[in-house]
């Protein structure tokens, strides 16, 4: 692999030898730089928060300024804590650059609802208006999620230009390198000189870039060159000269799953996308792979627990049942493999009451071991960590670690039943004790093989080791751990020769 695709620095000179005056953001004299702690909160967002805060119904015309002062981000924020008819009037009091980076670093599902409402009340030319003033990657994720009468509403007086490159990404699919790429990138000619490019690269200076890419007569991509090798290099020098013609891409139908490994691996900022001809189509970016990592994580959890994939907050009564429903209905039959091994032995546990007590304390605890396996496992083979012979000194780790805490978790509790026997201050068997810490330890050892093998079986053979992963991982816990309690029980019984509660 190549090194890093670029960092493209831009320090600003200091105005004076040391920084002084109030960092807290007021300038000392002379001062032209104003540090500000990203991680406190401004006036501004106190201002906005205070508008906010208790307030039956929001003031458009006072609350708009406030929220035009805040970085996008936190206008998204505020912006999603009001309903969306006033979420539009708001953005409609703003200039239409600002109020387009507002919406579009707003959750997809509230900035399509605030775009819909626009729509309604104040026409489709307002909202081609925000959307043309969004990056692309960012745009297609919101027309995306709107519907297909909204989009031809839109299309229909978006600028052709604008609407014929946001239709072409439309075509790739939103999980793939295709579909996440932004096409606003600054690219230049290997035929031009230096300076040819320093000319083209300021009539492009509304795109901020880290690496310049260099194409030949026909858009394919040649190489890259860096911005401090053109600030270096002589103006009469050919750009074909100093490029770097290594370079590592990713294909349109790459997988979002597999960006994001690559970069984590090898410390991206951004990669092209290249299509089979070798053209140039876009580049996807490290801020558009943090939102995949994220994505990534929220579709495992939601699959280890059978909820819907695709599912937020926010989503429909519809969406929701239909996501969740099927694997409610599994659990219940998965369920009852548990509760058919309880119902054997039902004549023990009605004698001896302490053994309902102590059933769901074992179950309990071997589920919380099998769920760190679990999410330990599922997070190395996500990773990349956990390829070929390094997947059975995993497991043999895991159960060891499992047998080593269920023994001395069991131990004590089984230790406290045979204290209170001897002492008499609980009608039961000694030894009862002994089963416990024996129950204990087989279980909780069982729920880490468990947790950690199951999502392996399921990756090597072509399955998503996450789906549904807990749900079955709580099956076989319940069901072992109960039938190694209740049947040492039983065995205990028949050896004593005796009700083990007597």
């Amino acid at each position: 692999m190549n090194e890093d695709l670029g960092h493209g620095e831009c320090t600003p000179a200091p105005t004076s030898p040391t920084v002084s005056g109030d960092v807290a953001g007021v300038p000392a004299e002379g001062q032209r730089s104003v540090l500000e702690d990203v991680t406190a909160e401004s006036a501004q967002d106190q201002t906005v928060a205070r508008m906010l805060s208790g307030a039956a119904t929001v003031n458009v015309d006072v609350l708009a300024p406030a929220v035009q002062a805040l970085e996008p981000a936190d206008a998204a924020d505020a912006l999603e804590e009001i309903e969306a008819d006033a979420a539009a009037d708001v953005v409609m009091r703003m200039p239409e650059d600002e109020a387009a980076a507002d919406i579009a670093a707003m959750e997809t599902h509230w900035a399509v609802e605030v775009l819909r409402q626009v729509l309604t009340d104040y026409g489709a030319e307002t909202v081609s208006g925000y959307v043309d003033r969004m990056e692309a990657d960012d745009a297609v994720d919101i027309l995306q999620a709107m519907t297909e009468e909204e989009r031809e509403r839109i299309f229909d007086v978006l600028p052709p230009t604008s609407a014929v490159h946001l239709k072409q990404l439309l075509r790739f699919d939103p999980e793939t390198a295709g579909g996440m790429m932004t096409i606003e990138f600054v690219k230049v000619s290997q035929n031009a000189t230096v300076g040819q490019a320093i000319d083209s690269l300021r009539q492009q200076h509304d795109v901020e870039f880290n690496q310049v890419y260099c194409v030949d007569s026909k858009h394919h991509l040649v190489g890259t060159v860096s911005p401090k090798s053109l600030l270096v290099a002589s103006e009469n020098d050919l750009i074909e000269g100093i490029i770097d013609a290594e370079v590592d891409y990713l294909r349109p139908e790459t997988d979002r799953e597999e960006i994001a490994e690559a970069f984590e691996r090898y410390d991206y900022n951004e990669m092209p996308v290249v299509d089979h001809a070798g053209r140039l189509l876009g580049i996807v970016t490290v801020d558009d792979v943090l939102d995949i990592i994220r994505a990534e994580h929220t579709e495992d959890a939601y699959k280890m627990v059978g909820a819907g994939v695709g599912e937020a907050v926010y989503s429909s009564i519809w969406q929701k049942f239909r996501g969740r429903f099927p694997w409610l209905v599994i659990n219940v039959f998965t369920s009852m493999v548990a509760a058919f091994v309880v119902l054997q032995f039902d004549h023990l546990i009605a004698a001896l009451a302490i053994l309902a007590v102590m059933m769901p304390v074992i179950a309990n605890q071997a589920g919380n071991a099998g769920q760190q396996s679990l999410a330990v496992t599922l997070r190395g083979l996500v990773l990349g960590e956990v390829r070929g012979k390094r997947a059975w000194p995993l497991v043999r780790r895991e159960v060891t670690v499992g047998l080593i805490n269920g023994f001395i978790v069991g131990a004590s509790i089984g230790l406290l039943v045979a204290i209170l026997s001897l002492l008499g201050l609980y009608r039961v068997q000694w030894e009862l004790g002994l089963v416990i810490a024996l129950a204990m330890t087989a279980s909780v050892g069982t729920g880490c093989l468990a947790g950690s093998a199951m999502p392996l079986v399921l990756d090597r053979f072509g399955f998503d080791p996450a789906t549904g992963s807990t749900i079955f991982l709580t099956m076989v816990t319940d069901t072992v751990s109960f039938l190694t309690f209740l049947g040492l029980a039983s065995l205990l019984q028949q050896v004593l020769l005796t009700p083990i509660g007597a």
